[in-house]
């Protein structure tokens, strides 16, 4: 797969951004093992919080001083910026994309999901026939996580190896990697786009991806170069459940031929198939259900 890696600059990025008057990166951008980086993004997730709930933030409480406060250590009584003096950076569109920044750390807004055999199918998501799913964000970016469908056949993994921030992916193209005891599972890219944000949660806790995959779970935001086109070539709505129905039925087919499983009208496919019923074979359910070797 051909990659495309965004140029690094030294400067720390909050002292890109203007937070902190000068830090040099010393962890070549890996901001997910960045024990500075996590703590300045709690104190900033905090102060968006106070700020939704339309509570003015304590610099003590906040553990760092407001973007005013700083502007003017940073620039002194140089009237750098025209709302500097008037504490007006609410109304700012460099604080308002700092503030969308740190929003995209937090768990996404939960899709309608409706129950197919127990599997989660979202309904307000679009689903690549990969098994992944592409949730729409501000300024035209898009969110994409696993579905429960996937999760549920191959179980938790313990390792999932994500894109780096600034590599390009490809639609049909191997984007991550799930790591399970030993074995691997190679995951499609569902569109075209650059990668801006990946999950530093799923990084330390793979588990969460299997646990809550429309939640806390997402792995990673990207910036999408032929959205139209390839949201075309996907399913949404109805169509999602629809097609897991499809889907359910092939891998009860599975079930009966290899282990003699059959399920009651009504029930409910188990959690974790390939870890009760190993017989299915790990790299068939790759191959049938991701569409990757």
């Amino acid at each position: 797969m051909t990659t495309r890696v965004i140029e690094a600059k030294k400067p720390c990025i909050w002292m890109e951004a203007g937070v902190i008057d000068f830090k040099i990166c010393n962890k070549d951008f890996d901001c997910a093992n960045c024990e500075f980086d996590r703590s300045m993004t709690e104190a900033a997730a905090q102060k968006l919080t106070w700020r939704q709930a339309e509570k003015p933030p304590d610099s003590e409480k906040a553990g760092t001083a407001p973007w005013e406060d700083k502007m003017r250590q940073r620039f002194g009584e140089q009237e750098k910026c025209r709302l500097m003096k008037t504490r007006h950076c609410h109304q700012c569109s460099f604080d308002e994309l700092l503030e969308e920044q740190f929003d995209f750390f937090l768990a996404p807004e939960r899709p309608k999901v409706q129950k197919v055999f127990g599997f989660g199918v979202p309904t307000s998501n679009f689903l690549h026939r990969g098994h992944t799913w592409v949730a729409l964000e501000n300024a035209g970016r898009v969110r994409i996580g696993l579905d429960d469908f996937s999760q549920k056949i191959l179980g938790p993994a313990d390792q999932i190896r994500l894109p780096e921030v600034g590599e390009e992916i490809r639609t049909d193209e191997v984007a991550l990697t799930l790591y399970r005891q030993g074995k691997k599972a190679t995951v499609l890219a569902p569109l075209n786009g650059v990668i801006e944000v990946v999950n530093p949660k799923v990084q330390l806790r793979p588990g969460l991806a299997h646990a809550d995959p429309y939640g806390e779970g997402w792995l990673f935001v990207a910036s999408p170069s032929n959205l139209k086109p390839d949201l075309e070539k996907m399913l949404f709505g109805q169509c999602n459940i629809a097609w897991i129905e499809h889907e359910s039925h092939r891998l009860l087919g599975m079930l009966e031929s290899a282990a003699g499983v059959t399920l009651p009208s009504g029930g409910v496919i188990i959690d974790d198939v390939i870890g009760v019923y190993p017989q299915l074979g790990w790299q068939r359910l790759v191959r049938e259900f991701l569409h990757s070797a």
